[in-house]
């Protein structure tokens, strides 16, 4: 059996990012939002260069952004990331859409699944228009399907942001994950809304 666990609450399952015993050992720092009245968390090894900015369009709480929103992320090479979906403690926790832009605008990459403080946890529906990394879709194309003329879906299963597993769209890519060795729990009591 794998080390990893997943807890699974009915037909929703519930997924750790930020927050879980694992993801508070990640390194990161937070990243004050352009117009200064929050900051978000950003899991990196440093301190970003400069030309690295964030916007949070929802609530703060304690300097922290807070609640549901919309959280631009602009690199250094004006590449951006776009997370929708709620935040807890400047992190993004719950079910949540993260779309990845290229510097010209051009949508690469979209993922959607639960966020639990900040990384991805469990199974992810992804749409790629181009790999995000080396612009290759070669290997994903075996497992996904076609959408439009360049596109393909895949479902990846991923424990503590690491996707592990990568399954057709259509597949049950929990039970795949089960018969890989992956634990899958029921949620006690009150876990649904971590």
């Amino acid at each position: 059996m794998k080390r990893h666990t997943i807890r699974a609450a009915s037909a929703a399952f519930l997924f750790a990012a930020l927050g879980s015993a694992q993801a508070a050992d990640r390194k990161g720092h937070t990243l004050p939002t352009r117009d200064g009245r929050c900051a978000m968390w950003i899991t990196a090894e440093a301190d970003p260069p400069p030309g690295e900015s964030t916007t949070w369009s929802g609530d703060c709480r304690n300097g922290l952004a807070q609640g549901v929103g919309t959280q631009e992320f602009v690199r250094a090479d004006r590449s951006r990331l776009r997370y929708t979906g709620p935040v807890r403690d400047g992190r993004w926790h719950g079910r949540g859409r993260l779309q990845h832009f290229a510097a010209d605008g051009r949508l690469l990459h979209v993922v959607e699944g639960m966020f639990e403080h900040g990384v991805e946890q469990g199974v992810f529906n992804e749409l790629f228009l181009e790999h995000p990394q080396n612009g290759s879709l070669d290997a994903i194309r075996q497992t996904g399907r076609a959408v439009g003329a360049d596109g393909v879906q895949v479902q990846q299963f991923y424990v503590d942001g690491a996707a592990v597993l990568m399954c057709a769209p259509d597949a049950d890519c929990l039970r795949e994950a089960a018969a890989e060795g992956y634990e899958i729990r029921e949620a006690g009591p009150g876990e649904a809304q971590r």
